[in-house]
């Protein structure tokens, strides 16, 4: 270590020397060291300054090194998630594709059932006799047919009721839990038997027993022979389909089955409820079935087995209590009751709760104002009574 000199030394050096040679070697001292320190000083600056140098070199070799690193495995990463993105893609589309395929190959499928369904019912029609037509498709004029015998001479008969005509398209409308399902049973089974055993009408008669398939869209099997068991299970000439599931296609299908079977007497066909099955089906396939069924009803008139249908539906919900039933209360389609030759009524009754009034909306014989007071008669099965 440098001692550090002594003042009261370097002042007697002073005096000894004097004054102007003490400069001259305090200069010549201060040159001498500044050529030995300064050197000494640049060299370790130069070499702390290298070394600092090589330090930051290095860490900023170092970051740049981790800077690539975290780049090049982001785009691994984003390569990775790309082409994993893309198989999805690929497998999302191909899928689609699949269902867009099944999709096309089901609609031509449900287009070449259409077309065989349609020219079947074409081929039908066509072998069909051209009963009432000339050979040129011209309806035969009434004297023609009075002529070539196709009138019959007998006069329309009314079945068992009055409002009941052979070969009439009749309908039934009330509001829900009336007893419409009641009343309807015991008009099949009236018909089916030939005899009233309950007297339902002032203007009832006899006649032969009737052949009546009846479709309860309501009703399941189990409720009928709950309900019904000991009036049906001995009579033949009721053939009763229960259950939801029942279809227009299916009716029109017994319905021929049956007319193939009648005599002369023909066939009651009785459905129950007429509203459902119109709102199960849809608008399309009940105008089809409308149409079929009343080719059927005048197909079976031209043969001689007339076929008589009768149509049971429910009143609009909106419909008050305190409203008379027009045409206008009935739900559904409104051709319903405008195409039906005879429509009647059933609803509650001002008298009491155990009453019921059955009316008209369209008779085509008879007197249309008047109505019916029926009343349950407190049997095991329900019936009614006039």
């Amino acid at each position: 270590m440098m001692k550090i000199l002594d003042p009261i030394r370097i002042l007697e050096t002073i005096e000894k020397l004097g004054a102007r040679k003490s400069i001259k070697y305090a200069f010549i001292g201060t040159g001498c060291i500044l050529v030995v320190v300064v050197p000494i000083c640049y060299a370790i600056t130069s070499v702390k300054s290298r070394g600092k140098s090589k330090e930051q070199n290095n860490a900023s070799a170092n970051k740049q090194g981790e800077i690539k690193c975290t780049s090049e495995c982001k785009i691994r990463g984003k390569d990775q998630t790309h082409a994993h993105r893309m198989e999805e893609n690929a497998q999302v589309h191909e899928h689609h594709m699949e269902e867009i395929e099944a999709k096309k190959k089901a609609d031509i499928e449900k287009m070449e059932k259409r077309d065989e369904l349609r020219k079947d019912r074409d081929a039908e029609k066509a072998n069909q006799p051209l009963v009432g037509l000339h050979l040129n498709g011209i309806p035969e004029s009434y004297h023609e047919a009075v002529k070539s015998g196709t009138v019959h001479v007998s006069q329309e008969r009314s079945l068992g009721f009055s409002w009941l005509r052979e070969g009439y398209d009749t309908g039934l409308a009330g509001p829900t839990d009336c007893g419409k399902s009641v009343f309807i049973m015991q008009v099949a089974t009236a018909l089916a038997r030939g005899r009233c055993d309950v007297n339902l009408s002032s203007e009832w008669h006899d006649i032969p027993p009737m052949s009546v398939v009846m479709f309860s869209l309501e009703q399941s099997n189990h409720e009928i022979r709950e309900y019904y068991d000991s009036v049906i299970d001995n009579l033949s000439t009721l053939k009763l389909y229960a259950g939801s599931q029942i279809t227009p296609a299916h009716i029109i299908t017994i319905i021929k089955e049956e007319l193939e079977k009648a005599g002369g007497l023909g066939v009651v066909v009785i459905i129950d409820n007429y509203t459902k099955l119109e709102g199960q089906s849809g608008v399309k396939a009940m105008r089809q079935f409308c149409a079929d069924l009343d080719y059927l009803r005048r197909l079976g008139l031209e043969k001689g087995k007339p076929l008589t249908p009768l149509k049971v539906c429910h009143a609009k919900s909106d419909w008050k209590l305190t409203n008379p039933l027009t045409p206008a209360s009935v739900r559904g389609d409104k051709r319903n009751v405008c195409f039906t030759n005879n429509f009647l009524y059933l609803t509650y009754c001002k008298l009491g709760s155990d009453k019921r009034v059955l009316g008209f909306m369209k008779l085509k014989h008879g007197n249309k104002e008047a109505v019916s007071i029926l009343e349950f008669v407190g049997t095991k099965i329900d019936q009614f009574c006039i």
